[in-house]
């Protein structure tokens, strides 16, 4: 009986331990999920910024009127190509020719004054010289001749004034551009500081960005804002010009409003193809060499720290920060926190814990 009873004892027992030594394998193997994996390789790649920009004309220049009249003729067309000298405006001047003559004669009055009054003091000094009159004659007439001189510089700055104004009737093109639209017709009546039109220079455009002045402040001290850097300008179409820009000088001071800085960018325009008040985007890009590049999905934060599980040779994984130098369209570049051959998870964190063991699966 009692060795019957001490075997029925000791196959409970057996099975017991059988059993918990299967809970266990179970448990194990549960926590050995499979998650795929990267290994880290330093890679060559291209980082971009991109600004939004204001394009404007090398030359713009609007064409007022600096003397009333009525708009005898209009030599150019909207659009139309002129080069610098060119006639583009006449302003009729029939009314200060009238005046001009006036001036001219008005001179010649007062020219002659000037010699009449030259003869007389000449004869008063022989005069005084020989103490025939006294010497308050020959001043007089000294007063007399200074005066008329004075009326016949005067007279000349009138003319000179009309034959200004004159000049200002035929307006020429200050430089090879372009016409812009023009609001008058022939016959039509103008006023002093009316716009005719504006002339630009289409040749090369310069675009105009603002830096935040914490972005503009880390990329000088890294020296990633220099001149040699590739900037490619993207036009509203989606379409990227043609031809690369050479970043320009900034203004001197920052924007307290914005709190920004302003560069420019010129672009050779030989078509003229890009015209003046046109929007679009700049890229500018920088190669960076030997950088650790791992994807957005491999990371996560906490508390506004990034961080990515770096798994050890028996695969148990470990919570290891990083510091992410820039952003890629699905990927950052690392400045800290990683080294090559670092084997990472790739995707799936959110389901790990500090400490866990996995099982290696091959990355799709």
């Amino acid at each position: 009986m009692i060795t019957k009873h001490l075997l029925r004892t000791l196959s409970v027992a057996i099975i017991a331990i059988t059993f918990s030594c299967k809970d266990k394998s179970s448990t194990n193997t549960d926590s050995k999920k499979e998650f795929p994996v990267e290994t880290i390789v330093k890679t060559d790649t291209i980082v971009s910024n991109q600004f939004v920009a204001d394009i404007q004309a090398k030359k713009n220049v609007e064409i007022n009127t600096r003397v009333p009249g009525f708009l005898q003729h209009i030599y150019v067309n909207e659009g139309q190509f002129v080069k610098k000298g060119q006639p583009l405006f006449k302003i009729n001047d029939s009314e200060l020719k009238m005046t001009l003559l006036k001036a001219n004669a008005t001179y010649k009055e007062a020219e002659a004054d000037v010699r009449i009054a030259n003869v007389e003091v000449k004869q008063l000094q022989i005069l005084f010289d020989k103490q025939v009159i006294a010497d308050n004659e020959l001043e007089l007439a000294k007063a007399k001749l200074a005066a008329a001189q004075a009326k016949l510089a005067f007279a000349d700055a009138t003319r000179q004034t009309v034959l200004q104004k004159i000049s200002f009737t035929n307006i020429t093109s200050p430089f090879d551009g372009v016409i812009d639209r023009i609001p008058f017709k022939e016959g039509s009546i103008v006023s002093e500081g009316n716009l005719l039109t504006t002339v630009s220079n289409l040749s090369e455009v310069y675009a105009y960005f603002s830096i935040p002045e914490n972005l503009y402040f880390e990329l000088i001290s890294n020296k990633k804002f220099e001149a040699e850097q590739k900037i490619e300008l993207i036009l509203p179409n989606g379409i990227v010009h043609q031809f690369n820009g050479s970043l320009q000088t900034a203004e001197g001071e920052i924007d307290n409003t914005t709190g920004s800085i302003q560069y420019k960018v010129a672009f050779p325009n030989p078509d003229n193809y890009i015209k003046h008040g046109t929007s679009g985007k700049l890229v500018i890009s920088e190669k960076q060499e030997n950088s650790i590049i791992i994807p957005q999905k491999s990371t996560f934060s906490i508390q506004d720290k990034n961080f990515v599980f770096v798994v050890d040779k028996e695969n148990k994984v470990k919570m290891q920060p990083i510091i992410i130098a820039a952003t890629l369209t699905d990927s950052y570049i690392i400045s800290n926190g990683l080294n090559e051959g670092d084997l990472i998870v790739y995707e799936g964190t959110q389901s790990l814990r500090d400490g866990d063991i996995i099982t290696i699966k091959t990355k799709k």
